[in-house]
């Protein structure tokens, strides 16, 4: 039976569900309370990050340590990931939704996409990607 960390699809039951909304709280999460140790046990050794212009991709150690600290120097008050559509492919899983970030009273979105890997240490981030926040 495959199984992996989304919600929305769920084909091993409750457990997978419970570990798929605590995997997106510390994926978001993690740019409130600036947790960058629980944020990289999820990113995978050859992560990749694509943010908005105009930043560039990177990828590796340097994605890892972008994204690590643009976590820890944030000032979000709130930060979620509601999953859309999820795709199971093969060894990964493609995740698509809308990032939602608060700073203050403001509220901001973006669309996201996530590319799950699995690996003998359960499932891992591979690609991060998102828009401008509006």
């Amino acid at each position: 039976m495959w199984s992996w960390p989304i919600g929305l699809v769920l084909m091993s039951g409750c457990g997978e569900e419970m570990r798929a909304h605590e995997e997106h709280a510390v994926l978001a999460g993690s740019f409130v309370t600036g947790d960058s140790v629980a944020l990289a046990t999820l990113l995978h050794a050859d992560f990749v990050v694509q943010p908005p212009t105009p930043d560039s991709a990177r990828q590796g150690a340097a994605a890892r340590s972008y994204l690590l600290q643009l976590a820890a120097n944030t000032k979000v008050t709130e930060s979620r990931l509601h999953p859309q559509i999820v795709v199971p492919e093969g060894p990964f899983a493609l995740e698509e939704g809308t990032w939602e970030l608060r700073v203050g009273d403001r509220q901001y979105r973006s669309p996201y996409m996530l590319r799950w890997r699995t690996t003998p240490s359960g499932w891992r981030v591979v690609l991060w990607r998102w828009g401008r926040f509006r």
